[in-house]
């Protein structure tokens, strides 16, 4: 496999892998913080469906393989190669907006469900970018 492709696979089988724990851990913290302060007539959900992570980590996908594409094949340098988590993310965000997913959900749903699915992939892209163009050990 070409070294492009083995940095695809780490960052989005990581990202599938630790999205949903870290997201419900962050979740479980929050709600019990709020117990803590226990505030009256409040209600907070959170969830973060498998359906919408198998839509953006294919949407992470595409978009660092049209990364590496204009970087080898076309040249560009700086058109969306230092930023294709970024650039994911905005895609997702108009995908749920598009579906409707998103009318239902307040802000902190919002944040508490999809940030941290956001910010894995972000920290993988980061943590695997430096092996993207070594070759695997034979």
């Amino acid at each position: 496999m070409k070294p492009a492709q083995i940095y695809i696979l780490k960052v989005c089988i990581a990202t599938l892998i630790v999205s949903v724990p870290v997201t419900m851990a962050i979740g479980f913290g929050y709600i019990g913080l709020i117990r803590l302060i226990n505030p009256p007539n409040w209600m907070f959900n959170f969830s973060l469906p498998f359906n919408h992570v198998f839509i953006f980590v294919a949407i992470l996908v595409a978009m660092i393989m049209f990364e590496s594409y204009l970087v080898k094949k076309v040249g560009y340098k700086r058109f969306i190669n230092d930023r294709p988590v970024a650039h994911s993310i905005v895609i997702f965000l108009f995908y749920l907006i598009v579906s409707g997913s998103i009318y239902p959900m307040t802000f902190d749903h919002l944040l508490f469900s999809y940030a941290p699915m956001f910010l894995t992939a972000y920290l993988f892209n980061r943590i695997f970018s430096a092996q993207k163009d070594k070759p695997l050990p034979a």
